[in-house]
């Protein structure tokens, strides 16, 4: 019996299985084999005047006649010949006086021939022929009806081997012959050998002086008896291949993955029922590299399809014997060992689209546990329930078999844990004999990535279309047989809780944290009413829980799973367009202010007062804002992906940087001048541009060597929101905006004690206005207006977003403003220049002008007492150095 059991769990298994040899895009070891070819003819494609090109010797052949028709070839497209309505065939060149026309030539090394062969023929006709017909050196592949032969013809030795073989009807059939000496000829159909003459016989009659290397004919100088059928992939290796290679060349052709051993008489030979069922997937055209310089190509959609079917109509004629527990257990651990060996072999977790076919597996298991608990044998006189359990890389399991009425207050699976399903015990009729089927799978989720919300049946979902799904947490399964009795109304009990922890991803964690994003969470189950297992929610809602956990009531029992969808926060239209306008006009208003401030400074520069730190720091600064909004304005016009905007993206990162860069220095000169005064200007100097133009380009060339496909692919020439390359930027802005905020604080106080003092001295009592103008005048250099941007991360946050995109893109603005416009020592050391030109052009040179200093641009003058102002330049906090003179 247990024998019988395990048979039909093979049969599933080996069903199951077919997926997993499905050949990933990653080096296939046939297309190795491949590359050693000396011609290689795909096949595919008639180019030109019927040429036919030779990807690899680079012996182009040509199409005689024009009875000939593109199909579907067993690697994309074939070339058929229709023999029966003239004369066609494909010609690939003289070859006399080698190898090919002359398998004598061939040395030690041998021969190998090979091509997918379709075979339609009614009358005796020659398939592919080199060297001349049969009595000439070479070889000629000859079928008919009742089979037909591959021949070799040796010269030198007056030769013939000759194999006779069973040709397939009208389907594809993969035909390869190798010739060596000391072998002789093997002939190998699909891959597995065949048929062989490792003798040959003495032939005498030979002479045919014709070396050509044809399809469709016989090599005679005529050329006639034309073959019908189609022909794919004629590959010629100057040497035998070894069962190995021919094993893996033909598993690289149809698109399956090696096995690791290729097949002997007894691999292949397999029951009856199972090679019946899997017969209609092994026999489905795969594809196969179509030239050297791409990789095994995936036709994966039929496959898949295929598989599916198979797994949905798969019969499960399972035994109804009874089987003991210990064989029910081991049978289940074979089983889920089986399922992990197929999944974790596959390259499932990079292609969503087999989604559909882990559905199918998950569907297969239940009903193979299902039926299996129905089966386990129990006592007659037995009261208590009858239970197995246990874990395996897959899955957590439970099988339970209880009595009829006994009293079962509830059940909970699994039972420990923080995630589960419980069933309450008024659900739970009990007036028959019930059986519980409980599986907590571990991997599942991670091959439901990216679900079309159009390929479910969650009305929410489908609002959001342009966004696909994931799942977020294990997928638990539990079976009752008969179906708990449950309330139609998800408002009433009795219904099925399910408490479900969240299995998030690093990516999927950043994008649900990101207050950008509006998150979804649906209770959902796999329906399997249709061809497919289809997500749905009908029946099931979310009754509570955060992004940590979910609980769900359902009125119905199934496959479970808590899947999320993630869906940014979009503005309006209205708002878009405002907020676009405010930028364009704010940044060509700040771009032509900081231009004419950048030309004030270097007019000014022969100034002393114009000449010092100060103004060095903020001519930098006014740059970088400068580059940096004229590079933004440029970066719209370029599509995201693009090379030009990649590079775009990272001139911003770094000038960007470098604007923070500088508002730093900012603050750090400022505490360095009024709370802490050290050093002296030119100590610092170069500080200052080791953190203004260094620093930002350490941290782009940091950010470009670890991610550099981060840049200009997230729909616009920036950073990626996605991946957490966008923290190359977001950190040392917070990081400048949070120490420029502690400078802000403790230059405020200073400046407010100062003012405290002067209102002692001269009873000035606007000691707050001027704090305000102070702070005013510091905040576009020190950048603290960005914190808008911190505050600006969705809707709810409309006010800041329109704050940030004012300040920041008039950020230039207010520097030109603040300290150009309203500079007293910048408009003085104006004046002073004007006075020079206007003296200059009056050609008046023996005037004597006075020395330019602080005072007289001031309008102070000796012996003046100074100003209540002048209380600045005697405190003994240094104030006198801060550039408030615009205050």
């Amino acid at each position: 019996m247990d024998l019988k059991y395990c048979k039909v769990l093979l049969m599933t298994l080996l069903t199951v299985q077919v997926r997993s040899d499905i050949v990933s895009p990653s080096k296939h070891p046939g297309l190795q084999v491949l590359a050693t070819a000396s011609h290689y003819w795909p096949l595919d494609s008639v180019e030109g005047i019927h040429s036919l090109s030779d990807q690899i010797g680079n012996r182009t052949g040509h199409v005689n006649g024009t009875n000939i028709n593109i199909v579907e070839g067993m690697v994309n497209k074939g070339i058929y010949l229709n023999g029966d309505n003239g004369a066609t065939f494909l010609h690939f060149g003289n070859y006399k006086d080698s190898c090919i026309s002359d398998p004598t030539l061939c040395g030690p090394a041998g021969i190998t021939f090979s091509f997918f062969w379709k075979n339609n023929e009614v009358d005796s006709r020659f398939a592919i022929a080199s060297g001349g017909k049969v009595i000439s050196s070479g070889f000629s592949v000859y079928s008919n009806p009742h089979g037909g032969h591959v021949e070799f013809y040796t010269r030198g030795d007056s030769k013939t081997w000759k194999a006779h073989m069973k040709l397939p009807g009208p389907y594809w059939t993969h035909v390869l012959f190798t010739w060596t000496q000391s072998e002789g000829l093997k002939v190998y159909i699909n891959g597995t050998f065949s048929v062989g003459d490792p003798t040959g016989n003495i032939s005498h009659n030979y002479g045919d002086p014709y070396a050509d290397l044809v399809i469709g004919t016989g090599n005679n100088g005529n050329y006639n008896h034309y073959a019908t059928g189609a022909f794919d992939e004629f590959v010629i290796w100057e040497r035998a291949l070894s069962p190995q290679d021919i094993w893996m060349y033909y598993k690289a052709a149809i698109g399956e993955n090696v096995m690791s051993t290729f097949p002997t008489e007894a691999s292949i030979s397999v029951t009856a029922a199972t090679d019946t069922q899997l017969k209609r997937t092994t026999e489905i055209p795969r594809p196969a590299s179509t030239n050297l310089t791409e990789e095994v190509q995936r036709l994966q959609d039929p496959i898949r399809l295929q598989t599916l079917d198979l797994l949905q109509s798969l019969s499960f004629n399972l035994p109804n014997n009874s089987i003991p527990q210990e064989t029910a257990n081991n049978l289940t651990q074979s089983l889920l060992k089986s399922v992990d060996e197929v999944i974790t072999a596959s390259d499932w977790r990079e292609n969503d689209e087999w989604s559909p076919v882990v559905s199918g597996l998950v569907e297969t298991v239940d009903k193979v546990m299902v039926h299996m608990v129905s089966k386990l044998r129990s006592s007659p006189d037995a009261e208590a329930p009858l239970a197995i359990g246990g874990k395996s890389s897959v899955a957590d399991y439970s099988l339970m078999k209880i009595t009829q009425n006994y009293n079962l207050q509830s059940y909970r699976f699994p039972t420990q844990g923080k995630s589960y399903i419980s069933v309450p015990g008024e659900a739970l009729t009990m007036q028959s004999q019930t059986t519980i089927v409980g599986l907590f799978y571990h991997k599942m989720h991670n091959y439901y990535k990216k679900i079309s919300p159009l390929q479910t049946r969650i009305n929410e979902a489908v609002d959001f279309k342009d966004h696909k799904i994931q799942m977020a947490s294990n997928l638990i399964s539990l079976k009752v047989e008969p179906s708990p009795a449950l309330s139609l109304n998800l408002s009433t009990e009795p219904l099925i809780r399910i408490v479900l922890t969240h299995q998030l991803s690093k990516e999927q964690q950043l994008q649900a944290s990101n207050q950008s994003n509006k998150v979804f969470l649906y209770c959902a189950f796999l329906d399997y009413s249709s061809k497919e297992g289809v997500w749905s929610n009908e029946g099931c809602v979310r009754a509570d829980g955060n992004l940590s956990f979910s609980i769900c009531l359902c009125n119905h029992l199934t496959n479970f799973a808590i899947l999320m969808q993630v869906v940014p926060i979009e503005l309006s239209k209205a708002h878009h367009v405002a907020l676009s306008t405010i930028s364009y006009i704010g940044c060509s208003i700040s771009i032509f202010c900081l231009a004419i401030t950048l030309v004030t400074f270097a007019v000014l520069s022969s100034v002393s007062t114009i000449r010092n730190q100060r103004y060095h720091i903020h001519a930098n600064l006014a740059f970088a804002i400068l580059v940096a909004q004229i590079l933004l304005l440029i970066s719209f016009r370029f599509n995201p992906g693009t090379l030009p905007c990649k590079i775009m993206a990272v001139l911003l990162h770094f000038f960007f940087l470098c604007a923070f860069a500088w508002m730093l220095v900012e603050g750090l000169h400022l505490y360095s001048m009024v709370v802490k005064v050290f050093g002296s200007e030119g100590s610092k100097h170069f500080y200052y541009y080791a953190i203004g133009w260094g620093c930002p380009f350490v941290i782009c060339v940091v950010s470009m060597t670890s991610s550099l496909n981060s840049y200009g692919e997230d729909g616009n020439c920036w950073l990626s929101l996605k991946n957490g390359a966008i923290w190359a930027f977001v950190a040392p802005a917070l990081f400048v905006i949070m120490v420029n905020i502690g400078i802000l604080i403790a230059v405020t106080r200073i400046i407010s004690r100062i003012s405290a003092e002067n209102y002692k001295v001269h009873g000035d009592a606007n000691s707050v206005k001027l704090t305000t103008k102070a702070v005013a005048v510091l905040l576009p250099i020190l950048g603290i207006s960005w914190i808008f941007g911190v505050l600006a991360v969705n809707d709810h946050s409309l006010l800041f977003q329109y704050m940030f995109a004012v300040f920041n893109s008039l950020q230039g603005f207010f520097i030109f403003l603040f300290h150009c416009l309203l500079n007293s020592e910048v408009r003085a050391a104006f004046k002073h220049k004007t006075k020079v030109w206007t003296l200059t052009s009056s050609s008046i040179r023996n005037i004597n002008v006075k020395p330019f200093n602080s005072d007289i641009m001031n309008g102070h003058k000796g012996g003046v007492t100074p100003t209540k102002m002048n209380t600045w330049d005697k405190s003994t906090n240094s104030a006198n150095r801060i550039d408030l003179s615009a205050v």
